[in-house]
């Protein structure tokens, strides 16, 4: 079974962006860093979108 086909709720890119924050933001809370979550969605943002623009197949169309 490949990954995908395991786990196809990952192909949405809203609900990886999601995921992503959550689990930054959390496991920086819990190590005491404190980042505003604006600033963690910006930068998951800024990340899918490099992946996207060299092709790196993230997300079914």
């Amino acid at each position: 079974m490949k990954f995908y086909e395991k786990y196809p709720q990952l192909k949405d890119k809203s609900f990886l962006s999601r995921k992503l924050t959550s689990i930054v933001f959390s496991t920086m809370a819990l190590e005491n860093q404190q980042i505003p979550k604006t600033k963690i969605v910006k930068i998951v943002a800024i990340i899918l979108k490099e992946k996207e623009l060299k092709g790196d197949q993230f997300f079914a169309d």
